[in-house]
């Protein structure tokens, strides 16, 4: 259960997890939330986010390469579904009232 945690805690997952809800509120850009909903292969998840980021583009969202290299190993260590529900959930959660 704690590497549950430890997941969706990550700041990778939190980061990409906010840009998404950015895609979605601001470019109403669903493509990027049903690829990465149906993304089940490694792959498919990697072309997914290579998709989402050049769809969000940079002046919306600048990722950094920590950030890409960690959301890759978890989705190797933790599971394509797992990462991708992390990330989505971070999305569609009610954000703090800072953002």
């Amino acid at each position: 259960m704690s590497k549950l945690h430890e997941l969706f805690s990550n700041p990778a997952v939190e980061s990409f997890g906010k840009a998404l809800r950015t895609a979605l509120t601001k470019n109403e850009d669903y493509a990027s939330l049903i690829e990465l909903d149906y993304a089940e292969k490694e792959e498919d998840f990697a072309i997914a986010i290579k998709k989402f980021l050049r769809r969000l583009g940079k002046e919306v969202y600048k990722p950094n390469e920590r950030d890409l290299d960690e959301i890759m190993k978890l989705a190797q260590e933790h599971g394509v579904k797992l990462v991708c529900a992390a990330i989505i959930s971070h999305a569609l959660a009610y954000p703090h009232k800072e953002e």
